[in-house]
């Protein structure tokens, strides 16, 4: 059994395709559906979104923050923000995001609520990010085809 699920942002439509199952980041802990699941609704978190195809190939994304909707039946739509797959991330461009993230933070503590939490958000999408890379770095390492 599977279901049928796209993950759009504002920029690009990720995927459209049969999946069967999805695990995703929402805001009260991580997320598992499977075929026939009950109708949903829920925000979501940043994070890393991981999914199975019709295949058993497994695939991940780190997802920021954004919305899900699961329709009665099982068809699931993700909007999300932003959606990368490891292999479109540069570390050094992450770790750049880190240290403004935290630096506004810095600054913002007791002066300025809403530029904390900002960086907050900020700061968990940028570590969701650096999470995916060393995971995608270390599965092509101790894949077959690097040896």
């Amino acid at each position: 059994m599977t279901f049928h699920c796209r993950l759009l942002t504002p920029e690009r439509t990720l995927f459209e395709q049969e999946m069967a199952s999805l695990s995703l980041p929402t805001e009260m802990g991580d997320i598992t559906i499977l075929p026939q699941h009950v109708a949903l609704t829920s925000v979501l978190a940043p994070g890393i979104a991981h999914f199975v195809d019709t295949m058993g190939h497994e695939h991940e994304l780190a997802v920021s923050n954004g919305f899900i909707e699961v329709v009665e039946g099982g068809a699931v739509t993700i909007l999300a923000n932003t959606a990368e797959r490891g292999d479109e991330l540069d570390m050094h461009v992450i770790e750049e995001a880190k240290k403004r993230a935290e630096e506004v933070m810095r600054q913002a503590i007791g002066r300025d609520d809403v530029s904390f939490a900002a960086a907050a958000a900020g700061l968990r999408r940028e570590l969701a990010r650096e999470r995916l890379v060393m995971r995608h770095r270390a599965r092509r390492q101790s894949s077959p085809e690097s040896s």
